[in-house]
């Protein structure tokens, strides 16, 4: 069981950009019975001055991952029909 925890900024103060965005889709497209999934956000669940890194980031089994590896954990990766390989 992987454990995924995404940390965003609080959408009161801070206009989400393209990177919370795609964060989110991902984190929603996570099976939850398989994995534990958490999204927690600024100034409900925890404090800017607690966060090690900058906001948004993700963790994957408490360590911090960039959008490309956390997406190849989460959904994995995709293949593509290349015609002119057909058999």
């Amino acid at each position: 069981m992987k454990s995924f925890k995404l940390y965003l900024p609080n959408p009161r103060y801070v206009k989400y950009d393209v990177d919370c965005l795609r964060l989110q889709h991902i984190f929603k497209s996570i099976d939850t019975l398989e994995n534990e999934v958490r999204v927690y956000i600024e100034g409900q669940d925890f404090y800017e001055s607690e966060a090690p890194h900058p906001l948004p980031y993700a963790t994957l089994d408490g360590k911090k991952k960039s959008m490309e590896n956390l997406f190849k954990e989460a959904i994995g990766e995709k293949e593509f029909h290349d015609p002119s390989k057909n058999i």
